[in-house]
């Protein structure tokens, strides 16, 4: 695995070779737009990016064209303004890395637009590299890429892996399947996915024990507990992380398990409003399209639970509760219980418009591939009767092979 940059597809690319595509490209460059879902093509143009100091914006491969109309995106803007001749010689690691403080240069991502148009949001490299680690204790890890290329999450990895030379692979999307191999061909050492991203691949993983993990990452969902007990016992020498970060601000903080702590240098950047919201210090923001209406205090929509000094754990997101004969219901915590039974592997809760209470409560569930259906839905029922509040006890429940998911890998709850 010497000087390997990404494994995907088959595919093995070296740093050698990512330097090469990336010094085959024209000279000068100006703003241009990266659109696809292909981990390799997109790391090109980041560092390419990065060595000429230019604006660049990541799109998703499957952003439609009706998304990008509304977003202001032509066809014409996706084609490259490169421009001039060829490099006669590509850069060196040196040349990309040694003095990364680009005066120019900054990326632009979209929100994943489940609510509403995408909108954008630009950051400068040292906001993106604020979390990333570099030197001797960092230069062999072997990171398992789980997220999408375009978003938030899988740029703090791929930061972090290329600011250390270390290689990434690539285990997202139909490779996700590929995860066990994957970790034993390539001597994998860190994971960073979602709770959704775990639940999904645990059935494949669950017979063995992978010793050579040292670290998993939890992020881009609430923390789920019982899941990370379960995947001690496969990681049996990994530390569990927990991290938040969002497309606005990026990573912000980690915790061990559900428990955000906040450091002395960031806790006055940070803070609660009346509603138990999370807000966010504009200084840690990246631009945003609306930035007049956000004033000095981002409001991230994040609803926690403040247990300390400096010390606080997400509940839901806002959005996400379900009201319910005028209570609110957080389906997360519900998801906890349903998921608790023997034989569901996971669970999605969302609300089913209703004249009388406003909404029902329903709930897919994924049952384990030798289990009963019939005796897994008594036992679910069952289990949120004797366990959760009657207006919080889902009312239908279907099962499914698979729980939608959005292009950030987290559950679709519409």
């Amino acid at each position: 695995m010497k000087d390997l940059f990404l494994a995907a597809g088959g595919c093995h690319y070296t740093y050698e070779q990512l330097l090469k595509d990336v010094g085959s490209r024209g000279k000068k460059c100006s703003r241009i737009f990266v659109k696809g879902n292909e981990p390799y093509q997109i790391f090109v143009s980041v560092v390419h990016s990065l060595w000429l100091d230019y604006p660049v914006e990541l799109l998703d491969g499957d952003f439609s064209e009706e998304e990008l109309n509304k977003m202001g995106i032509q066809s014409a803007d996706l084609q490259p303004s490169l421009i001039d001749r060829r490099s006669e010689h590509p850069p060196s690691y040196e040349d990309v890395t040694a003095l990364l403080r680009p005066k120019n240069w900054t990326l632009s991502l979209y929100t994943s637009g489940t609510t509403g148009r995408p909108k954008k949001v630009t950051h400068r490299y040292d906001a993106l590299t604020r979390q990333v680690k570099t030197g001797s204790r960092w230069e062999n890890q072997v990171w398992g890429f789980a997220y999408n290329p375009t978003h938030m999450a899988g740029l703090q990895v791929f930061f972090q892996a290329f600011n250390n030379k270390n290689p990434m692979i690539y285990a997202f999307g139909e490779e996700q399947k590929q995860l066990p191999d994957l970790i034993d061909h390539y001597q994998i050492t860190h994971l960073s996915a979602t709770a959704t991203y775990y639940r999904n691949i645990f059935p494949r993983l669950q017979s063995k024990v992978y010793p050579g993990v040292k670290r998993v990452t939890f992020g881009g969902e609430g923390f789920d507990e019982r899941l990370s007990e379960k995947m001690k016992q496969t990681f049996p020498h990994a530390q569990i992380r927990n991290v938040y970060a969002s497309t606005e601000a990026g990573s912000v903080f980690a915790g061990n398990g559900r428990t955000f702590t906040l450091s002395s240098s960031i806790k006055d950047l940070v803070k609660i409003n009346e509603h138990q919201e999370l807000l966010i210090h504009h200084s840690l923001v990246g631009a945003l399209e609306n930035a007049a209406d956000v004033g000095e205090w981002l409001n991230t929509g994040d609803v926690v639970q403040e247990i300390g000094e400096n010390q606080f754990v997400f509940v839901s997101r806002n959005s996400d509760f379900i009201n319910v004969g005028g209570y609110r219901v957080n389906p997360l915590e519900v998801e906890a219980v349903l998921t608790a039974v023997p034989g569901v592997e996971d669970a999605v809760v969302k609300g089913k418009k209703n004249s009388v209470t406003g909404n029902l409560l329903t709930a897919e569930l994924v049952k384990a591939a030798d289990a009963e259906e019939d005796q897994v839905k008594e036992a679910v029922r069952k289990h949120a009767a004797d366990t959760l509040q009657p207006w919080k006890v889902p009312r239908m429940l279907t099962f499914v092979e698979e729980i939608r998911k959005t292009r950030t890998g987290k559950k679709v709850r519409e």
